[in-house]
Formats: structure tokens, C-alpha cells, sequence
């Protein structure tokens, strides 16, 4: 199944989105990299457009063993950037994180989120994501913007 990946907040701590499947469905929220802007800004390294998603066994630097994940090809200037688990910022090198709902700065049920992203693609092989930033441009966000949510991140 096809997805679009809309980010509608870009801050100090993440750039936050949300993924619809290719009927308009919420799958999981996203948490990806900031990365500051001579201009103050933030903008992650997976820029607006239409990608290819490869599954494949992948590794992280922090980890001993692969998994399975969905890669985003041919982005301009980078390879491996990947959807995967985590929290944080720091969590993510620039691939994008998959959680159920967002923290003070942080993304939260990780595991969860990626599970079932991963059951929704059972089968698939590749799939087209369109990716998108909406309400805000990454220039007119301010580095004081932060999490509405009053969730902790853990």
C-alpha cells in the first residue's frame, strides 16, 4: 500500500508528521531529525517528494542485529534512511521514526507504531511514499516551538 508522510511541525527537538495510507487513513504518527538552518530554521534530510520504499534486513549503527524495515530510495545526497523505532531526535539520523502519539519533544509507543506499520505493509515488497509539509514552511517556524502534548517521553 501507497503512503504520504505530511509534516506539520518543524522544531528544534524534530520535525513532526503523520502517515495516511493510499485511502486517507491515519497508520502513525513520525518524528524525524532536525537539522538547524544557517537561517534558524529546520529541515530534516528527506526532502518533499515521491519515493520508492525498499523492505530489506537493515542495521543500525547502535545495533548488534539486522531488521526489518522499508528503506527510502534515491533521496538526494543520502542512502539508509529508513523507517524505524525510537523517541527522540537523536534517535534518527535523518529516517523516520513511527510512533502512536507525540511527547514533550519526543514521539511516543514506538514499538508499537512500528509494529503495526509493519502489518499494514505485509506482503509488500515496495510502495510509492509521497511526502509532504503542510500548515507550516520549515523557515517560518521558530526554535521555541515545542510539544503541545503533556505526555512525558520515557
Amino acid at each position: 500500500m501507497n503512503l504520504k508522510l505530511i509534516r506539520n511541525k518543524f522544531a528544534l527537538y524534530g520535525i513532526e508528521g503523520e502517515l495516511f495510507d493510499d485511502k486517507g487513513l491515519h497508520v502513525c504518527f513520525t518524528l524525524e531529525h532536525s537539522y538547524v538552518q544557517p537561517d534558524g530554521s529546520f529541515l530534516p534530510k528527506l526532502p518533499d517528494g515521491l519515493y520508492t520504499c525498499q523492505r530489506g534486513q537493515h542495521r543500525l549503527a547502535s545495533m548488534n542485529n539486522s531488521f526489518e524495515t522499508f528503506e527510502i530510495t534515491k533521496v538526494p545526497g543520502h542512502t539508509n534512511i529508513l523507517f524505524h523505532k525510537g523517541n527522540y531526535n537523536n534517535d534518527s539520523e535523518g529516517c523516520v521514526l513511527v510512533g502512536a502519539a507525540f511527547g514533550q519533544g519526543c514521539i511516543l509507543e514506538s514499538a508499537i507504531a512500528f509494529g503495526t506499520f509493519l502489518q499494514a505493509q505485509e506482503g509488500v515488497d515496495s510502495f510509492q511514499l509521497t511526502v509532504s509539509s503542510v500548515t507550516a514552511t520549515p523557515s517560518t517556524v521558530l526554535k521555541s516551538n515545542i510539544s503541545s502534548s503533556p505526555h512525558m517521553c520515557r
